[in-house]
């Protein structure tokens, strides 16, 4: 199969028959952050790009995402951002799809909202289905679960033409420094360079010899840290002004990406990121980044609006 566009008339349930088999991650309204947080930060062993919001008829209401929670801690404080609930925080467009639903449409929805994953509603197979089920989620998919998909597709074509700039701070940035540039420019990973040439120029492509770039975080290795013992006692003892005192380079686990070559394949590159050990990849020639997002909605849409730098 291709011709990419054919992939997108697949239903969904045939996309990605993997959603349906895995648990349902969900949260209710009364949902303290806590407990959001901790499912987006849990690390490697398993890898959540947003959490569905669900009344008590199994209806989602919502969406939360990492930058919903980061940006909430920031704003409310700790301990008091531990209070908060899912609805205070969650986007309440839910923008969900059914599984009979055509790939393209969940596409569309990531299009449209920016946001990686959809929730799955039950879809009319058979008049059977009443309305009240055929809303009920069931399941949600998100940018990495139609990775495979691409993966078998045999795209030939090289990632070179999908890749984004990848931007980076200097190793001494401070934690507040790195969230508040993430937040400002809509990114979810940033490289962490050697020297104290850190680029807020999206114009300057850090294909230079005087940057070298050790490593990547991204903003679930730093909700990790906000979560962890040694991130809430320093903010217990200076608040959140006191995540401008300390450095990424000590402080958050970093990441050394998978450096691949600028012909690699897309499906080839698309299956390397199925490791959830990847989030995303670097070309070795000018460390430009690959983000499933870049992969996905660059390969499967006509248009190239997606110049955001390793989002989502």
């Amino acid at each position: 199969m291709n011709n990419h566009h054919d992939l997108l008339d697949i239903p969904i349930k045939d996309a990605a028959t993997h959603i349906f088999r895995r648990p349902y991650l969900f949260v209710n309204p009364t949902s303290h952050m806590l407990e959001i947080a901790t499912f987006l930060a849990i690390g490697p062993q398993i890898y959540v790009d947003g959490l569905v919001v669900i009344n008590e008829n199994k209806k989602p209401i919502g969406r939360i995402g990492g930058k919903h929670i980061i940006s909430n801690i920031l704003k409310t404080g700790y301990p008091d951002w531990l209070k908060i609930t899912a609805s205070q925080i969650m986007d309440d467009f839910a923008g969900t799809t059914d599984m009979v639903s055509p790939l393209s449409r969940a596409v569309e929805v990531f299009d449209k909202t920016r946001f990686a994953f959809v929730p799955i509603i039950t879809g009319r197979t058979g008049d059977s289905y009443s309305l009240e089920e055929q809303e009920e989620a069931v399941a949600s998919i998100s940018i990495r679960d139609i990775l495979p998909l691409i993966a078998k597709a045999n795209i030939d074509r090289p990632i070179k033409s999908l890749c984004s700039l990848l931007v980076s701070v200097d190793k001494n940035t401070s934690i507040r420094g790195a969230i508040d540039f993430m937040i400002k420019h809509g990114i979810r990973n940033i490289g962490i360079t050697e020297d104290d040439k850190g680029n807020d120029d999206r114009n300057n492509n850090n294909n230079n010899n005087k940057t070298k770039l050790l490593c990547i975080i991204n903003d679930r290795k730093i909700l990790e840290f906000l979560l962890s013992h040694n991130g809430r006692k320093i903010m217990h003892t200076n608040g959140i002004a006191g995540l401008a005192d300390i450095d990424i380079i000590n402080h958050l686990e970093m990441i050394s990406p998978m450096k691949v070559k600028y012909d690699t394949s897309v499906s080839r590159a698309a299956e390397l990121l199925m490791d959830i050990r990847n989030p995303c990849l670097i070309l070795k020639e000018d460390n430009s980044i690959v983000s499933p997002w870049d992969i996905v909605m660059k390969t499967l849409t006509s248009n190239h609006m997606q110049t955001a730098i390793g989002v989502r």
